[in-house]
């Protein structure tokens, strides 16, 4: 047994010693003692030190009292579930992602204690595949476990769970490309558009959460989907926008939403940026002069004070880059333009090969999809990129920890409401859930 597991079986030995003992006290005068609110509430010790997510925890100290609803334990600013109470000890569940550091506080009414000792908390990472399987031969659906698909490429997530999944005809580049809905909350699957010609690239779903929109690598050519319409598929066109300079679209790889303006955007791959309103279609050019000929994903910051702000993940340059709607710039974000490789650290040092569909979550940090270097990246909110999962150049099959986890060229990456995201895997031809706890 290696010394971690070691440790981590002693310590839940040890933990399950002292639940028993904790569930086992009297209901004396000595051990189960009401709250004297004229009193100070004090803290002497807490077990185990360090944890994750729902990690079990015994808090010692006096005048707790024996209401365990009247009790309030905080890791740093969340709130912990706090189990059972005998007056000198709290039995409490740790809650999710409170921080790494973290100061425990314990108030009964306006009395209020800290431990001047912190808890250490760790995330726990976790990948196991949601459905799919590689070497089937085409689509199937029913439940999740018959879910069946081809190439998995790109993806998007509504506000009621569906997952829109775009899938690439194993054979076949213009013929048979599909894009299915799965929601695994409602174990089902099913397929929207049976056929999309050519390839279709990376969703958008609207403000709202109830509309997608789906670019292809046809010129003017998109899908619409919208739970208003029951989400019968309806083929659209971008059009010229009368007062806007003319110009030509060839391949666009993806939609994006702007909080700033309203309009959807795209970058068609001669480096043009394109909006348009998607209640008309009408298109108007919004900058040129992007980089030319990479193919290229791209999102908008969700966020207060930086919704005109625009990543793009340029493929084939192996490099993001950052576009600023209000002041034109267009800049080096993260990678080395135009030379792939692997590399963590901070965004001017990192390299990357062949990034593709990105996300953000709601602490603001932009995880990615690393095709080549079959893992998926995070870059944190200083600036600083890192290996999430997956090992780094090994391409493979195997659910489980960062430790040991293998993807095959991961595309399209989408995060739901309760931060779990979903992995595109192309090459494994399967839909996979990473859980960060």
């Amino acid at each position: 047994m290696k010394r971690s597991n070691k440790i981590k079986f002693f310590t839940s030995l040890l933990m399950c010693f002292l639940l028993v003992g904790f569930f086992s006290c009297k209901d004396d005068d000595n051990q189960k003692k009401e709250h004297d609110p004229n009193k100070p509430v004090t803290l002497t010790d807490f077990y185990p030190k360090e944890g994750g997510i729902a990690t079990k925890m015994i808090l010692t100290g006096e005048n707790f009292g024996t209401d365990a609803s009247k009790i309030k334990v905080y890791f740093n600013d969340t709130k912990a579930a706090v189990v059972q109470t005998t007056g000198d000890k709290i039995y409490v569940i740790t809650p999710r992602k409170p921080g790494e550091d973290c100061v425990i506080s314990v108030s009964v009414g306006d009395n209020k204690a800290e431990f001047a000792e912190h808890f250490t908390y760790h995330i726990q990472t976790t990948v196991t595949t949601l459905c799919g399987m590689k070497g089937t031969p085409g689509v199937q659906t029913g439940n999740m476990a018959q879910t069946q698909f081809p190439h998995v490429t790109y993806l998007s997530i509504d506000i009621d769970h569906n997952l829109f999944v775009c899938c690439r005809e194993l054979d076949s580049y213009y013929d048979n490309n599909k894009v299915m809905l799965v929601n695994e909350r409602e174990d089902k699957s099913q397929i929207l558009i049976p056929n999309t010609g050519v390839p279709a690239n990376q969703p958008c779903m609207s403000e709202d959460g109830q509309t997608v929109y789906i670019p292809t690598d046809n010129a003017t050519e998109y899908w619409e989907l919208s739970s208003k319409n029951m989400w019968s598929p309806r083929k659209c066109n971008l059009r010229k926008d009368p007062d806007s300079p003319s110009y030509d679209i060839d391949f666009k790889h993806s939609f994006a939403m702007c909080k700033y303006d309203g309009f959807m955007y795209t970058r068609v791959k001669n480096g043009t940026l394109l909006k348009f309103d998607p209640k008309t279609g009408y298109a108007s050019v919004a900058t040129t002069g992007l980089m030319v000929g990479s193919d290229s994903y791209i999102l908008f910051s969700p966020y207060k004070g930086e919704e005109h702000i625009l990543y793009l993940a340029y493929t084939n340059s192996h490099c993001i880059y950052t576009y600023n709607l209000k002041t034109g710039d267009h800049t080096l974000y993260a990678g080395m333009a135009n030379r792939s490789g692997y590399a963590d650290g901070p965004c001017e040092y990192a390299m990357f090969n062949e990034p593709r569909q990105m996300i953000l979550t709601a602490d603001n940090e932009l995880f990615l999809a690393d095709t080549n270097n079959h893992v998926i990246r995070k870059i944190s909110r200083d600036g600083i990129v890192s290996t999430v999962i997956g090992q780094p150049g090994e391409a493979g099959y195997q659910d489980g920890t960062p430790d040991n986890a293998l993807f095959d060229r991961p595309y399209g990456v989408a995060i739901d409401d309760d931060g779990t995201i979903y992995i595109a895997d192309y090459e494994n031809q399967c839909i996979r859930r990473l859980a960060i706890e």
